[in-house]
């Protein structure tokens, strides 16, 4: 039964130390890491530390520019084909209208 009771109290006391012990190695490794202002690239220079929210920016800012370029070049496209495509319209109506032209003139002398 002494063993029981004991093991209440050093249960807590356990808890407790743990999380004392573990809250300073925490705040210190923290704390480490927010002292810390420049990143070592490969080749040796330094550059300012960018958190994690600043890369994802960055990273939406080059795929959105990206797809800027891409949206451009579908645009210029879409351009081209519609004017290559107006020009075959062209052709293909303007025979048609001369044709109805020579129909209605004809249609005007002989009425």
């Amino acid at each position: 039964m002494s063993n029981r009771d004991g093991f209440g109290a050093g249960f807590w006391l356990g808890t407790l130390v743990g999380g004392v012990v573990g809250g300073v190695i925490g705040a210190s490794v923290v704390n480490q890491r927010a002292n810390r202002t420049y990143d070592q690239l490969d080749n040796g220079e330094k550059r300012p530390f960018k958190s994690s929210r600043r890369r994802q920016i960055d990273r939406m800012e080059v795929a959105r520019q990206s797809l800027d370029d891409k949206i451009s070049d579908l645009n210029n496209t879409i351009d081209a084909v519609r004017s290559s495509i107006g020009n075959v319209a062209e052709e293909a109506i303007d025979p048609i209208v001369q044709g109805l032209d020579r129909d209605t003139k004809t249609q005007q002398s002989n009425g």
